[in-house]
């Protein structure tokens, strides 16, 4: 790369950098929220909660990239316009296709990176995700288990220990239990304990209270008891799904072996061949971002549209690409045949970025005969 390319390229890299931690920490917090009910209610710690949020980043990429992929380029050839680098540039002799140029080998490696992410990092942490999860529905001691806090670890079920002693005896047990709306059960022990009877996991609890609480008739009862035994195996447990999501699915498997994929997540052809065009596709968005961004903001230098406008038109483009999209890939879910509608919103932005810089070129050659 000559120098201008390599200062252009240079600024664009590094305002990219910065929107990008932006837009990843807003996208890391909402995720991170989301998952705070589900993990830190149940009395997982917050380290847990941390890896999740860590492991789900990965998958933001398709829409984090191409966000800070065009506010860099508008960030960057607003400065360009404003400090008027753009107009030395233009007397120098750069054509308009010319002053793309760096901004094309930025969109060409971004498309890149985004590309491995979307076709190897983001099945992978996805899949490592899943793993997690289903181990930790699996565990006795992370679903129930938890000092000091009052944990859900069903529906309608809340349960409480004060205190675990070293051979395991649960102490000051609380369980309250609404999943049947005519009759709501308190149980409060003393001492239990968890065992296992067959293919069940049972609570034993000792010295304590069973209060029923009626919905029908307002009534009010309270037994005590010495022993009570609780079938907690549908809290603790959940139904095993050996069915794999094809977004777990490894692109190479995509690729080489359609039949095996069908056979695990138990997916059509059609939509075998839609998830393995969108991974190729995705990263494109991070190209036509690139050069719709700085060809719509070039076009208003020389037709001295007020810049403002420049920005609106590039955004209702990318709003036309994402409505677009939506349409293909339901059409294409209807017909696989039709798979080739998945390139189309791309094509859209490129044959854009196209028109507006032959515009740009038009104006750039009056100019020049004009003087």
């Amino acid at each position: 790369m000559q120098k201008l390319d390599k200062y252009i390229f240079r600024q664009l890299s590094l305002i990219f950098v910065f929107f990008l931690f932006i837009f990843t920490l807003i996208f890391w917090i909402n995720k991170a929220v989301s998952l705070f009910d589900r993990l830190i209610a149940d009395g997982h710690s917050s380290s847990l909660l941390f890896e999740f949020a860590l492991l789900s980043l990965p998958s933001t990429t398709t829409t984090v990239f191409p966000l800070a992929c065009f506010a860099s380029v508008i960030f960057v050839t607003n400065r360009l316009k404003n400090d008027c680098e753009l107009t030395v540039l233009q007397s120098a002799g750069l054509s308009p296709w010319r002053m793309n140029k760096p901004y094309l080998i930025f969109g060409l490696l971004g498309m890149l990176i985004l590309g491995v992410f979307t076709t190897f990092v983001v099945p992978n942490t996805a899949k490592i995700l899943h793993e997690k999860q289903k181990e930790l529905d699996s565990s006795v001691s992370a679903r129930l288990l938890k000092e000091g806090k009052f944990i859900h670890p069903l529906k309608g079920v809340t349960f409480y220990i004060q205190e675990i002693e070293s051979d395991g005896t649960l102490l000051n047990v609380f369980l309250n239990d609404r999943r049947n709306k005519d009759e709501f059960l308190t149980y409060t022990a003393t001492r239990a304990f968890l065992a296992k009877d067959e293919n069940k996991t049972v609570l034993y609890m000792e010295n304590g209270l069973i209060q029923t609480v009626g919905n029908l008739r307002n009534d009010l009862s309270t037994i005590e008891f010495k022993s009570v035994s609780i079938d907690l195996s549908d809290a603790l447990t959940k139904k095993e799904n050996n069915i794999t999501h094809l977004s777990h699915v490894s692109t190479w498997l995509l690729i080489n072996n359609k039949r095996e994929v069908a056979s695990v997540t138990k997916a059509s052809y059609g939509s075998i061949v839609l998830e393995l065009h969108n991974r190729i596709h995705r990263p494109m968005f991070f190209l036509v971002a690139a050069i719709l961004g700085f060809s719509t903001l070039l076009m208003g230098n020389y037709n001295r549209f007020g810049f403002g406008k420049q920005i609106a038109l590039a955004i209702s483009i990318i709003v036309v690409i994402k409505i677009t999209e939506s349409y293909s890939i339901k059409l294409s879910l209807q017909n696989f045949l039709l798979w080739p509608l998945v390139y189309f919103p791309s094509l859209i932005g490129i044959i854009s970025s196209i028109l507006f810089l032959n515009i740009s070129a038009s104006e750039y050659q009056l100019k020049n005969r004009a003087q």
